[in-house]
This record gives structure tokens, C-alpha cells and sequence, in this order.
């Protein structure tokens, strides 16, 4: 009996022991808004720009990277000044960059403006990059359309 408890305290200390390092490198739960990385080599996202604007609330968040770095996405709550961690269906909106070298992710975001940090980490390192991406909806881009149609129209009438 003696025998069997040590086995057993001696595998638990071995799965901790295993965890450990995993659990240590998981990105946070939440960033402050002044948050500052301490990389600048992890990862480049090529979509989407700085500043943008969609009608379509699925986002495709991309680029490229060392293999092995872990890319995460936050979205800047306004009410507790912190990006926290975007989940979909309680699963963390993250993925690991390949061998291939590239990534990507699509999230759902809410309409208006979204201020959005994608976290890059690896061995310890992390870099933070900031995008804004506005959600419009399909009525205000229409009408904006509308608005650019009717401007053209009145500017050659003018001629």
C-alpha cells in the first residue's frame, strides 16, 4: 500500500513537473491598454491594415512568423480599459504559427469600432501589435455608396 501511494505522489509530481513549463508560457487572460511587448521579431500581420473598415463581421487576422509562436487575439473592453481575451464557444481565439511559417485566424466582431491587440509569443518573448477595425453596417455602406454614386453624378451634371 505504502509502495502504491509513493507511485502515485511520484506521477503527480511528474505531470506537474511536465505542466509546468506549458502552463508558465500560456498568454494572459487580459493586456492593459498600455501594455508594451517585449519583442519586436515574432510576427508581422499582413491582414488587416492598421485602420480599417468591413461590413462583414467575420475578420480574417493573418500574416507570418517564426514556427512554434503562439498568436492570440484580444478585443479592448472600454469598460475595464484592458484587450481581453476573445473566446468562441469558452475556446481561446488563438492558433500556432506552422512550419509553413504563416497563420490565420477569422474572429466575429461586434459592430462599430474595434480595438484589437494580437499577442505573438514564444520561449518567453512576446510582441503586441495593435489594429482598429471598424464593423459598419450594411446600411451605412450602403448609403455611403449611395452618397458617392449621387456626388459623381452631380459633378458630371455640373460639367
Amino acid at each position: 500500500m505504502q509502495k502504491l501511494k509513493k507511485k502515485i505522489i511520484a506521477s503527480v509530481v511528474c505531470v506537474f513537473a511536465l505542466l509546468c513549463p506549458v502552463l508558465s508560457s500560456a498568454s494572459p487572460a487580459y493586456f492593459s491598454a498600455t501594455a508594451d511587448s517585449n519583442s519586436s521579431s515574432l510576427v508581422v500581420i499582413t491582414n488587416p491594415p492598421s485602420f480599417s473598415s468591413t461590413t462583414q463581421k467575420g475578420v480574417v487576422f493573418c500574416g507570418y512568423g517564426s514556427a512554434g509562436t503562439t498568436v492570440s487575439i484580444y478585443l479592448f473592453n472600454a469598460t475595464t480599459q484592458h484587450y481581453e481575451k476573445m473566446n468562441v464557444y469558452g475556446n481561446p481565439v488563438s492558433t500556432t504559427i506552422n512550419a509553413s511559417g504563416v497563420f490565420w485566424k477569422k474572429v466575429d466582431l461586434p459592430n462599430g469600432l474595434n480595438k484589437v491587440l494580437v499577442c505573438a509569443e514564444k520561449d518567453g518573448a512576446y510582441q503586441l501589435v495593435k489594429r482598429e477595425v471598424s464593423v459598419l453596417s450594411s446600411n451605412l455602406a450602403d448609403r455611403i455608396k449611395g452618397y458617392t454614386v449621387n456626388m459623381t453624378n452631380a459633378l458630371q451634371m455640373g460639367r
